[in-house]
């Protein structure tokens, strides 16, 4: 008898598993919302301003980039009128919201529904149904992004949008279902604590809400990767209690970095009629993995070095309003590279980026947006353990995360400043929240991320977690490129003459770039994309050789918008390894030299088509300028122009060539062999062939723009990539600056050429963050004409007042310029004049101080006729 019953509920699933029984749909179409308060949000008074969106949403999209300081922090509306489908009899409504920053309240036909939702980066759902009427029902939702003391993020360096900017689910189930407003809104909870090649023991966790009387079962379905049930195990459900279920396979198929295989558990409730009353499915993968701090990390016994990076949410334009196709290309551009690790930073982001690191193979670490310092009182530290539980509890069954992170840079704001009463609070947090993350889930690792000295955390007494991570911007921030190896490697000891036992994680380093400013005398801070690629070459020649650095992860892997930041592009941390707009820097194919397994090539600066410069001799008719190429054989062939270069052997995945470019298009092909295939990349530059004398009539002068005080070519990527050449002393029968020093960052830290001034007016700040100060003269040694001449100038964050004249050929041509007073700080002023050039003097322009010191931004001289 037993059999049959079994045999007929056999046969229920496979009858029910092609129906959908569980009703989801997202609702993100047609939401009305208005920005700011609102006394009265439920009437219909015509005096309030709405307007329609979809969600995803966000109201910061545009002040985080605009020349104002600050963004909007405050209340936001939405609303929305549906009628919910009548899909079962006695359903259960709830509205599911997969991330709204940072406070939610809810509001169904007016009625609260609900506590508010504490926190912008987790998932939470709301019963609705008790709220609900026939026919049409107004959904209310006001948000809230402004500060507020008692919850994290208190400050980062990351934007904290407004709105509601993940999908919003409709979920709609039968009486007896799977737990949906759970914190975290997840009901099922797979754990795999024996896994080994020979077999895998799989342990089930259930979460139902059911009513008193009544026969149910749960029943457990694993199917393959090619959808073939693989067991079967059904187990009865007692009343308010979670229902435990097990069982065994054998010879399961691996989940890895190189083999990222999936199998499929569908839980369902059936009732005694076999009738199958919810249905959920989860992914798994079978792996058991372990950290070593000497010898790395082990995924299946086998020991992998972790490679990868960090990824914020975030979207240029958007703000973090960014759709599930957008986080689905990161993810696939990040396995182009080769990655196998990723740093969820510095919060949970889409349940799109896990389903891809589970498909893709990425080794992954989540945490909570613990960042700069802790929220205060009691009340705060509840909030930040509720969001790690939330955290934890939604993503639990994704067989890529390894690790939990509590937090980051959490001494930003030095605790000894804030008080003792702070730091005893501090360090509780840190305790508490180490110790929820092991009662959440015993079968992964506690992690926490800094960035002072190891000795500093010790001291306070904040290494509770069993990895820790460091973020350390050396040849960035402090020491120079020639620094890192050493500075590594010390770091890596005294972490571990702390705590032998701790695996050592580099959890960000990088340095900017901006796609515009290319250099070949790349210097620190310079934000030029060679620096950037010098950079990471050199970090990964020690990550590579050192097992006790068990991971490292690139901060970061895009661009990203951060409204106080002012770089070579205001408002973004161009730390990325591709822009904001998701374009690939060089150093995105350094990294797939070096991480992938199948052949690969490429001109590493291919991206920048447009280029400039001198003339090697005079009447010369090409330029020497380097060309590197990155590829994993053993050697590469680059021919230019029809003629070859030779070949030169790959070192560090990397070889470079003096290439002579001339006037006017170049075809750049690179060939190389690996295990018999062939493999090339191409590269067209339109290069602009200056002359070394300007009065040449080989190669006539026709138009040059000077990024005066800068070492960098800037391309204005706005403006047909018109290209700016870097500065240079003034020769005779050339062009160039007399006189002057080289504006500098005033930190002593820094101390690197340029300033990181916001500067207003202008789209193209890198010209005007670099300067001449003092400058006496720029000279043109071009031939009789008619010229359009261009001045670029800003007053950037002056003290003192500062008012010039300038000459052209002895003659005035702006007088009792004051630049602060006629303009204002930090912006930026162009202006051209019309000149004649006669008796073969040339072009002599003259800067004199009148008071304070002269200053020059940049340059441009065209010749009309």
């Amino acid at each position: 008898m037993k059999s049959i019953i079994n045999l007929f509920l056999f046969f229920s699933f496979i009858i029910s598993y092609s129906q959908q029984v569980r009703h989801l749909e997202t609702i993100n179409d047609s939401w009305q919302f208005h920005k700011g308060s609102l006394d009265t949000p439920f009437s219909n008074d015509d005096l309030i301003s709405w307007e329609k969106v979809t969600i995803p949403h966000s109201w910061n999209t545009e002040d985080i980039l605009d020349d104002e300081d600050g963004y909007y922090r405050g209340d936001g509306w939405y609303k929305k009128t549906i009628t919910i489908p009548k899909v079962y009899e006695n359903q259960k409504v709830f509205l599911l919201f997969e991330a709204v920053n940072q406070v939610t309240s809810l509001f169904v036909n007016g009625k609260t529904v609900g506590k508010d939702h504490i926190g912008g980066y987790t998932t939470f759902a709301r019963d609705i149904t008790s709220a609900l009427k026939k026919g049409e029902n107004e959904i209310t939702v006001k948000v809230n992004n402004a500060h507020n003391d008692e919850i994290v993020p208190q400050a980062a360096d990351f934007s904290f949008y407004g709105g509601i900017y993940r999908d919003i689910q409709l979920v709609i189930t039968k009486p007896v279902h799977f737990e949906v407003a759970n914190m975290g809104a997840n009901a099922i909870f797979v754990r795999t604590p024996e896994v080994s090649e020979a077999s895998a023991k799989i342990t089930i966790e259930s979460k139902l809400v059911r009513p008193k009387k009544g026969k149910y079962l749960v029943q457990h379905t694993l199917f393959d990767a090619q959808d073939t049930m693989v067991k079967q195990v059904i187990s009865k459900a007692a009343f308010q209690k979670d229902v435990f279920s097990e069982f065994t396979i054998n010879n399961p198929n691996l989940w890895s970095p190189d083999n990222p295989y999936l199998y499929k558990l569908v839980s369902e409730i059936v009732d005694k009629d076999g009738v199958v009353l919810d249905r959920i499915e989860n992914p798994l993968g079978f792996r058991w993995f372990s950290f070593d701090s000497k010898k790395g990390f082990f995924i299946n016994g086998k020991q992998t070095k972790l490679i990868g990076t960090n990824r914020h949410q975030d979207f240029l334009g958007k703000a973090n309003a960014v759709s599930d196709e957008i986080h689905r290309y990161d993810m696939k551009l990040l396995k182009e590279m080769g990655i196998n690790f990723l740093r969820i930073a510095h919060y949970p982001q889409d349940p799109a980026i896990l389903e891809m690191c589970n498909k893709l193979g990425f080794v992954t670490t989540l945490e909570i947006p613990f960042v700069n310092k802790a929220a205060a009182n009691e009340a705060g530290k509840q909030n930040t353990i509720n969001m790690l539980k939330e955290a934890i509890r939604f993503n639990y069954n994704h067989p890529s995360i390894v690790a939990w992170n509590l937090g980051n840079e959490t001494t930003m704001k030095a605790p000894k400043d804030l008080g003792e009463a702070y730091t005893k609070h501090f360090v509780e947090t840190h305790k508490v929240l180490a110790e929820t993350i092991k009662e959440e889930d015993h079968t992964r690792y506690s992690y926490s991320v800094f960035f002072r000295e190891p000795a500093y955390q010790d001291k306070l007494g904040i290494r509770f977690t069993e990895l820790v991570g460091y973020n350390k911007y050396y040849g960035w921030y402090v020491e120079e490129l020639e620094d890192i190896d050493k500075n590594l490697r010390s770091l890596v000891k005294r972490s571990l003459e702390l705590d032998p036992d701790k695996p050592f994680i580099l959890s960000e380093y990088g340095g900017g770039a901006d796609p515009r400013i290319r250099s070949y005398n790349p210097t620190r801070f310079d934000f030029s994309i060679e620096y950037q690629f010098l950079l990471h070459k050199a970090y990964m020649k020690t990550i590579l050789d050192m097992p006790e650095i068990v991971g490292a992860n690139v901060w970061n892997y895009a661009d990203f918008q951060v409204e106080h930041r002012k770089d070579a592009v205001p408002h973004i941390n161009n730390k990325g390894l591709v822009s904001a707009n998701r374009q690939k820097k060089d150093a995105f194919y350094l990294y797939k030299a070096l991480l992938s397994k199948t052949p690969f090539l490429a001109i590493a600066s291919k991206a920048w088509k447009n280029r400039a410069g001198i003339a090697d001799t005079q009447g010369g008719t090409f330029a020497i300028q380097p060309i590197t190429i990155v590829g994993n054989s053993k050697d590469v062939e680059l021919i230019v122009n029809g003629e070859s270069l030779g070949k030169k052997t790959f070192d560090f995945s990397t070889a470079t060539f003096d290439v002579p470019l001339k006037g006017g298009e170049n075809l750049i092909e690179a060939v190389s062999e690996q295990n018999g295939q062939l493999i090339k990349d191409y590269a067209t530059i339109d290069f602009t062939l200056q002359p070394k004398n300007l009065k040449s009539t080989k190669n006539p002068f026709n138009e040059i723009a000077i990024n005066v005080g800068s070492t960098c070519y800037f391309n204005e990527d706005h403006n047909v990539n018109y290209l700016w050449m870097p500065d240079k002393a003034y020769e005779v029968g050339s062009f160039g600056y007399v006189g002057g020093e080289l504006l500098r960052h005033p930190s002593n830290r820094r101390n690197t050429i340029g300033t990181d001034i916001s500067v207003k007016g202008t789209e193209n700040d890198p010209i005007y963050q670099t300067q001449l100060i003092g400058v006496e003269a720029y000279k043109f040694d071009v031939p009789n004409g008619t010229y359009e001449l261009s001045f670029l100038l800003a007053e950037l964050k002056t003290k003192e007042e500062n008012i010039m004249d300038i000459e052209v050929n002895g003659k005035v041509l702006w007088s009792e310029l004051n630049l602060k007073k006629e303009y204002g700080d930090n912006r930026g002023v162009a202006k051209r004049f019309l000149i004649t050039v006669e008796d073969d003097k040339g072009i002599t322009v003259n800067f004199k101080a009148k008071k304070g010191k002269t200053r020059l931004s940049g340059i441009k001289l065209r010749r009309i006729n």
